[in-house]
């Protein structure tokens, strides 16, 4: 891999270490440039620019479809992930005593809607991870014939423990029941394929591994279980022949499209285009293994100066998340790495470190040196 030549991508990398790609990412060169051509475009209304517009959305559709292994037509547009997943709740047609099988100390986008289904009389039943693990024995005690829903995330947002998704997109898929799948802490830095993960909805925002702006991300939604999500947030283009305005008719889209609404967010789609194209140029088994070996190194350093890892370790476990214990406070240390330009989280009590592909060995090298320096009293 051409480290140099994707790091020259990224400003932020000639001033800072950025580990925190769990968090909030930096943006590239690239993204910077697409999102200024479609605000200039936007200075001018011009019969070419609206013409153009949906063409490139729709090559945005494609893009991200062709990340996760979908079609394009199983592509919405969302404004983050708890939109997505909420989008999908609500879409259910719940029946009194239906439950919701969930994972205890995940993050709060794939809890709280599926506990706001409470007032349909649905339970949420939270599987307690056990070694920070959790599998398909887990889920299936937890589950029984009124089960609806499973809803995991692809990978742990505090330890990066990667779940087993194809083992439980094959109960699920068994027993009727829809597979729904935090994807944020996955896409971009893991290879995902939903028809081989037996997914049916997974959604995801921009704004972390796949290095786009805030605000924009995406809602997989299986052809196969469309029919059986019917959107509450409703307007003009959840239509089939949607720029036909009247007479009013009401054949809601069979596709993912259903659940976008109205006008989409152009900026935010421009950014996430050109995001996603850069991914694809470096090639998804690319990403995963620079990812995976930056991991590897900061996991061996930080063992040498007696941290503990406690991410599951498991080579079909690891992700590109690695969270470490201290022998000293974690939120000191992440304040100190901080006042050198080193950004990183504290997690699950720990140090929570998530590098991505562009940077360079030189840089895993830094963050040691300052390590060191921040810890040495």
């Amino acid at each position: 891999m051409e480290i140099d030549r994707w790091r020259q991508e990224f400003p932020s990398a000639q001033r800072m270490l950025h580990l925190n790609h769990a968090g909030v990412s930096p943006v590239s060169q690239r993204v910077v440039r697409a999102v200024r051509a479609c605000v200039d475009d936007a200075t001018m209304v011009a019969p070419a620019t609206a013409q153009s517009m949906p063409m490139r959305t729709n090559d945005v559709r494609t893009w991200c479809a062709d990340l996760i292994g979908a079609a394009a037509h199983e592509i919405a547009f969302i404004t983050n992930t708890s939109e997505g997943l909420s989008l999908v709740a609500s879409a259910i047609t719940w029946r009194d005593g239906d439950n919701v099988v969930a994972i205890d100390g995940d993050y709060p986008a794939n809890v709280y809607p599926w506990w706001g289904q409470r007032r349909f009389g649905v339970k949420t039943r939270m599987v307690t991870p056990r070694a920070r693990r959790f599998g398909v024995d887990d889920v299936r005690a937890a589950s029984d014939a009124r089960t609806r829903v499973v809803a995991v995330s692809a990978v742990d947002w505090q330890t990066g423990f990667r779940c087993d998704l194809r083992a439980l997109g094959a109960f699920c898929r068994a027993r009727g029941i829809l597979f729904c799948v935090d994807g944020i802490q996955a896409v971009g830095a893991l290879r995902i394929d939903v028809e081989r993960d037996l997914i049916d909805c997974l959604a995801f925002g921009g704004h972390k591994w796949l290095l786009a702006p805030p605000g924009c991300g995406a809602l997989y939604v299986a052809q196969r279980v469309v029919e059986q999500l019917q959107p509450v947030i409703l307007g003009w283009k959840s239509v089939t022949d949607a720029e036909a305005h009247l007479p009013y008719h009401f054949d809601l889209r069979r596709d993912a499209m259903r659940f976008e609404p109205g006008t989409t967010a152009t900026l935010g789609i421009a950014g996430l285009g050109a995001a996603v194209r850069l991914l694809h140029e470096v090639g998804a088994t690319a990403i995963e293994s620079r990812i995976l070996d930056l991991t590897a190194q900061l996991a061996e350093g930080l063992r040498r100066r007696g941290a503990e890892v406690i991410s599951p370790w498991a080579d079909s476990e690891r992700s590109g998340i690695l969270t470490v214990r201290l022998d000293r406070d974690p939120a000191a240390v992440v304040a100190a790495l901080e006042n050198q330009s080193v950004l990183c989280r504290v997690r699950t009590g720990g140090l929570r470190l998530a590098p991505h592909f562009y940077l360079a060995d030189d840089d895993v090298a830094r963050f040691f040196a300052v390590f060191d320096d921040v810890t040495s009293g």
